[in-house]
């Protein structure tokens, strides 16, 4: 299989490691700059959640623009079913498209992926498992990932890179799955 086409964990990771520390950094400071207008207007981020993660998306989005313009990478935004560029609500997260690789940045506390409710998400999650992969030797359309992040008290908590396969149904299962943080 052609190391641009694969999917395993290796391949990914060794392919992405530059734009997923970029993605990184980019969510640190925005957790950071999320805390600073919390502090300066006496908010706690406990009573608007929404809010705090659409700030550390928002600082993230503009740290990672001139990131993804310098090599040629395409940054959009997570805005359902419509696509395109939109600034406003609902602001979800983050889709970072390289040549072989489409990564959707999202808030997740609970390790788990958004269940497929949109025909957005059930495209994105319709991929096979790299071991099924492997048996047939049919490269993917596609390599579907998805960075799960989340904070707390001004600190990343999970970073995680999974790469989702939908089996049916709503809840898409993980083919294989990285801690970040902790490699």
């Amino acid at each position: 299989m052609d190391g641009a086409a694969d999917g395993s964990r290796e391949a990914s990771l060794a392919r992405l490691r530059p734009l997923l520390r970029a993605v990184h950094e980019a969510l640190v400071a925005g957790v950071a700059v999320s805390r600073q207008i919390h502090r300066q207007h006496g908010w706690q981020t406990a009573a608007d959640p929404h809010l705090d993660r659409q700030l550390v998306r928002r600082h993230a989005m503009e740290q990672l623009r001139p990131w993804a313009a310098s090599i040629g990478e395409q940054l959009t935004f997570d805005v359902g079913d419509t696509g395109g560029e939109n600034l406003g609500l609902p602001m979800s997260g983050l889709i970072i498209t390289t040549e072989t690789d489409v990564v959707r940045v999202w808030h997740s506390e609970d390790g788990e992926l958004p269940p497929g409710d949109t025909s957005a998400l059930r495209t994105f999650y319709a991929q096979t498992p790299t071991s099924q992969l492997s048996l047939d030797g049919a490269p993917p359309v596609g390599n579907h990932l998805a960075l799960l992040w989340a904070d707390r008290e001004g600190a990343l908590t999970r970073l995680e890179l999974v790469r989702p396969w939908a089996r049916g149904g709503r809840h898409p299962e993980a083919d294989w799955r990285v801690d970040l943080l902790r490699s």
